[in-house]
């Protein structure tokens, strides 16, 4: 029996990264061997009843680096009743193998990991500052008992620069390219980078004044699509299967470090059939994603009222979907087209029940989210972990906040931008999505089947709820292998408990524990924008008294309030506010041959779109060559020349004569603000021009 026990082990730890040609191929191994420290005697004093098993720390010196891996007995993930199955023999119970299994960290930081079996040498993984290594006795080496299996040679394996971790293998087949309204969404967040999360938004619309700096629920009508192959798959359960997915992405969307309402509805549900009559569906997946768009434009309703409109497209396919140069990409979508009939559309790769969460990412493109490793987000909010929704390969999920800082500023513009307007209408006939949790309809042997293929099964020596690992076949050889994604939500981990977010509680209803959120209190006012002339003080409030929980809604109403400073006029220099600020960018010729170096900038005001008096369009003085300089002007500049409304946070807001916002104050016949008409008359008579 230890034979084969050591066979199984070693099949799972060195096939831990087994998961993908490009992934098996990025690793990198070195001889080692380890050392065993007493705990007591390096830190580490656990209290202990006398039949409690002993933590261990061991020392592996590798890649000039020191790894202390502090380890607590854990074979919790062996159920009561576990056996062991060989062709040919009986089961038999392996309750002898909990004194094997041990867990635990890495030099003490809360973000590593470490999962090792200390029977017949070390075999496991462990990770740490986003690396993953794999450790296996190496074979024929001479066996010894107890202290003596750490006297005998390992083999310790990392993944190199191209693993997962670092985007080489990326699972969206979105680019990184960015879009002007990325930039001005997070040119307001530069210089709060250390914030960690944004506030709630600063930026509006060109909607009425009431949606202005305002929290609004949107409801995000969705078409649900699936192809031939989902049917031939899937059969009966086609349609829960993919509901349930929806489910998922829809509770996704209700967390509350997404900074806004946004209600996941789904109006319609259609299976293409092998007529011609459907999109084209191949293994490309920009090809598909613009053969699907065209096709669901055709059949959407003219009318937003219409019960059966959607504002967005989903199709799901278990074609191998591919992007630009590699097979890898499991969804693609147009990003920041959501309410553009024509390319509000994502195409999404069956993959398990994380396609949900490939499902949720995808629409955050169509939201106008970009991957959080883009230049622009590292250079406001840092870089940002790997386990946010829009993490360029989805690995694993923190389910505690899955929205970046970056995502929810990036949605919170887009929003405030006017450009989610299609979404205020609630659907009127929505389809009921699944309340239960997936793993209470598809059982761990079922999730196993539905991301590796029919006869998948699941993988002996599981952590209760962290990662799925499924039986599978890699060059002729049985392994097991892995999405990175934990067992489904409401999977049963034992009598009376489930999976929840990676962890296995007590069962209980989910809904009970539901907290709608609060406003918390205004933050007082900052620094006046401007110091004379008229500037603009900010305040703003978070949803955070209490934060919506387990489902709840988020806060609605106005989330920042603004009013007039520095009020007294400035000294008249012959200057405008604005051509002050186009002419802090003299000399600066937009790195075009068409400019010099010398080049004088003027405002632009004709022909500008009222969507856009607020941005800093100047024009090179001489010339008809015009520019975005900046995407806002600075808060109190007067939004045309004859106009006393005021820039706030981009967008036009009314303003009195008197520079106050909000003031209804307009000048009279005698251009006195506030007066009356009676301070100047008018003068009548005729005039005889001398010859």
């Amino acid at each position: 029996m230890p034979t084969h026990l050591a066979a199984v082990t070693s099949l799972l730890a060195l096939d831990l990264l087994l998961l993908s040609p490009s992934l098996s191929s990025s690793l990198d191994g070195v001889l080692v061997t380890p050392k065993m420290l007493d705990p007591d005697l390096n830190g580490r004093h656990y209290f202990r009843t006398d039949n409690e098993d002993s933590g261990v720390i061991f020392l592996i010196t590798a890649f000039q680096e020191d790894f202390y891996l502090n380890l607590r007995p854990d074979a919790q993930f062996i159920a009561p009743a576990f056996s062991m199955h060989f062709p040919g023999s009986v089961p038999k119970q392996g309750t002898h193998l909990k004194h094997c299994f041990y867990s635990g960290d890495v030099n003490s930081d809360r973000d590593s990991f470490a999962a090792l079996s200390l029977c017949g040498g070390l075999r496991g993984a462990f990770g740490y500052q986003g690396v993953e290594y794999v450790i296996s006795p190496l074979k024929n080496s001479t066996l010894k008992q107890v202290q003596g299996i750490l006297q005998r040679p390992h083999l310790l394996q990392r993944t190199k620069n191209n693993s997962p971790s670092t985007g080489a293998t990326s699972r969206c087949g979105v680019g990184s390219g960015l879009n002007h309204g990325i930039l001005e969404a997070l040119e307001r967040y530069k210089g709060s980078r250390h914030n960690k999360r944004p506030s709630n938004g600063t930026r509006t619309g060109g909607g009425q004044r009431s949606r202005r700096f305002a929290s609004i629920t949107r409801y995000v009508e969705t078409l649900i699509v699936a192809d031939e192959t989902m049917l031939k798959f899937h059969g009966d359960d086609l349609q829960l299967y993919l509901l349930t997915l929806m489910a998922t992405a829809a509770r996704l969307y209700k967390h509350p470090s997404i900074q806004n309402p946004i209600n996941i509805a789904v109006v319609k549900f259609m299976v293409l059939t092998d007529d011609g009559k459907g999109p084209k569906v191949t293994t490309n997946a920009a090809m598909t994603l613009r053969s699907f768009c065209s096709w669901q434009k055709k059949w959407n309703k003219v009318s937003d009222k219409h019960p059966e409109y959607w504002d967005t497209a989903i199709l799901f396919t278990k074609q191998d979907l591919c992007g630009a140069s590699t097979c890898d990409t499991l969804g693609m979508a147009d990003v920041g087209t959501m309410c553009d009939p024509k390319r509000s559309c994502s195409v999404i790769e069956d993959d398990g029940l994380p396609s949900a969460f490939t499902t949720a990412h995808e629409l955050g493109h169509v939201f106008n989210m970009p991957h959080d490793n883009v230049k622009a987000c590292e250079e406001v909010f840092g870089k940002l972990k790997e386990n946010h929704m829009m993490s360029p390969t989805l690995i694993q999920i923190d389910r505690t906040n899955p929205w970046s800082g970056c995502s929810a500023a990036i949605i919170t513009d887009f929003l405030d931008n006017g450009y989610g307007e299609c979404l205020l209408d609630e659907p009127a006939k929505p389809i009921t999505l699944p309340e239960e949790l997936p793993g209470v309809r598809y059982t761990l042997s079922r999730q196993c089947e539905l991301a590796f293929g029919l006869g998948s099964k699941p993988c002996p020596y599981m952590q209760y709820c962290s990662k799925l690992w499924c039986t599978g076949r890699a060059r002729g050889q049985l392994v097991c292998q892995t999405r990175h994604f934990p067992w489904a939500d409401g999977t049963s981990c034992g009598e009376g408990r489930f999976c929840l977010s990676g962890t296995c509680v007590e069962k209980h209803n989910i809904n009970r524990y539901k907290m709608d959120g609060g406003w918390g209190k205004w933050s007082p006012y900052g620094q006046c924008s401007r110091t004379c002339g008229g500037g603009v003080q900010l305040a703003k409030r978070e949803c955070n008294n209490p934060e919506p929980s387990h489902g709840g809604s988020f806060c609605e109403g106005v989330r920042v309030k603004y009013r007039s400073c520095s009020l007294d006029p400035c000294p008249d220099i012959g200057k405008s506010f604005r051509e002050e600020q186009c002419e802090a960018f003299n000399g600066f010729n937009q790195s075009t041959n068409r400019l010099t170096t010398t080049v004088g900038w003027v405002p632009k005001y004709s022909g500008v779109s009222p969507r856009d008096k607020c941005k800093l369009i100047c024009r090179a003085n001489g010339t008809g060559y015009f520019y975005v300089l900046a995407p806002k002007v600075v808060d109190g500049t007067p939004c045309t020349p004859d106009s006393t409304s005021v820039c706030v946070q981009g967008k036009c807001i009314k303003a009195g004569c008197d520079g106050q916002l909000g003031s209804k104050k307009k000048f009279d016949k005698c251009r006195v603000c506030g007066g009356d008409n009676k301070s100047c008359k008018k003068v009548s008579g005729l005039f005889t021009k001398p010859m």
